[in-house]
């Protein structure tokens, strides 16, 4: 759908974080570079002003920030973020209407935020990056929360003129619960290059000595970090060159920096926190093998992660857990496999790619070829169409309405 700039639709998509994260600036950027003028909305953060324009996309910070002190806290900080959300949507649609809104979860119900603008004609996009219900399982492991969760989601899909998601078995297990399947697009999640790399070039030429396995983000349990610190630890005799460099942050930190102290592993593993943008590149580029370490729950064999597009565009191999999601998507070809939760497993994938440059070579090539067929590139059209079809329904609708009495 061509568009001029005299009539560039608004677009706002509404995400509950302080961090301009990469999905969300590349799905921002390809609406920008289709036509349309973005806003986010999400948390305020203590190094970005209220107000700032990236590449085209106004950021609009909210007074709210997630406590971490109590569930109750976080649950508070969830409502607060919707009523700003929800009040700056309608202010600012009455005043220059949206033509779009999108939503990103979490949670499921912040799609009710656009409230107002969906009763006054303006289709509303609900992206789920995630199942809630079995995210919920997986930390609180409460049937009941769950239960809850479900109503919510399947509340939110039929509130919704349109829905995305990230795998085909998310979008299954959204329609077993009784969505429909016809208004849900699959949308792979992939880094956009140009957003995941930017300007940054690379510091110098990489360290020859040694053999570098990297991990990074969140640091929780399901995350897999104890397992990987835990396979350093059974390979630190027979591979003396090897290392380890974790980043992120998240509730197990203090539990994964005893873990590498008790092992006495502290010239093995290195965590940096949470990185910089442009020292997590440094650190993708320095790495030899990147490791994808989430461990098996009913959320984790739903999803995949960025974390491995962003190894693959620094032409790193692979080593991820064999989940559903993943391993229906991707091949032995492409990624190194390990059983979850397996430290001996994943030693032996190290020990494996260590040993094999001409099977990293080949992880490296096969998963370039990946995502030349279903990277960024390929998924930002799918993404796009969706705005296309929405705006060409109401169109439609509009049209069809009879003309008013003079």
């Amino acid at each position: 759908m061509s568009r001029s700039i005299a009539t560039r639709p608004r677009v706002c998509i509404v995400r509950e974080i302080d961090e301009y994260e990469p999905p969300v600036q590349r799905e921002a950027e390809a609406l920008v570079s289709a036509g349309f003028d973005v806003e986010v909305l999400c948390m305020r953060h203590a190094k970005r002003p209220r107000r700032a324009v990236v590449n085209g996309v106004q950021i609009t910070s909210l007074p709210a920030k997630h406590g971490r002190s109590s569930p109750l806290r976080y649950v508070g900080d969830y409502l607060w973020f919707f009523a700003l959300a929800g009040a700056t949507l309608t202010v600012r649609h009455l005043r220059r209407p949206y033509a779009v809104v999108q939503t990103n979860t979490m949670p499921d119900f912040l799609v009710y935020a656009a409230a107002v603008p969906k009763l006054l004609g303006t289709p509303v996009i609900l992206y789920l990056n995630e199942p809630v219900p079995e995210l919920a399982e997986t930390i609180f492991r409460s049937p009941r929360l769950r239960r809850i969760l479900e109503r919510v989601e399947q509340r939110a899909l039929r509130f919704a003129d349109r829905s995305i998601t990230v795998t085909e078995q998310l979008k299954q297990r959204f329609v077993e619960r009784g969505a429909d399947g016809d208004r849900i697009t699959v949308v792979l999640n992939g880094a956009d290059a140009s957003v995941r790399i930017g300007s940054w070039r690379p510091p110098g030429p990489r360290k020859k000595d040694g053999f570098t396995v990297m991990s990074h983000g969140l640091v929780e349990d399901r995350y897999g970090q104890d397992t990987i610190v835990e396979a350093a630890h059974l390979l630190r005799d027979e591979m003396p060159d090897l290392r380890v460099v974790l980043t992120g942050r998240g509730t197990r930190v203090p539990a994964l920096l005893e873990q590498i102290r008790s092992l006495g592993l502290e010239d093995v593993v290195s965590f940096e926190g949470w990185v910089p943008h442009e020292r997590l590149n440094d650190l993708l580029y320095e790495a030899d093998v990147g490791v994808v370490a989430q461990k098996a729950s009913p959320y984790s064999h739903l999803v995949h992660t960025n974390k491995m597009v962003d190894y693959w565009l620094f032409e790193r191999p692979v080593i991820a857990t064999r989940l559903r999601a993943v391993s229906e998507t991707y091949g032995d070809s492409v990624l190194e496999y390990y059983e979850p939760g397996d430290a001996a497993d994943l030693a032996r994938a190290i020990r494996k790619l260590r040993a094999d440059p001409a099977r990293r070579a080949e992880l490296v090539r096969n998963a370039k070829a990946t995502l030349e067929r279903s990277g960024w590139a390929v998924q930002r059209e799918t993404y796009l169409q969706v705005f296309d079809e929405v705006l060409e329904r109401r169109a439609a609708a509009r049209a069809a309405e009879p003309a008013p009495l003079r």
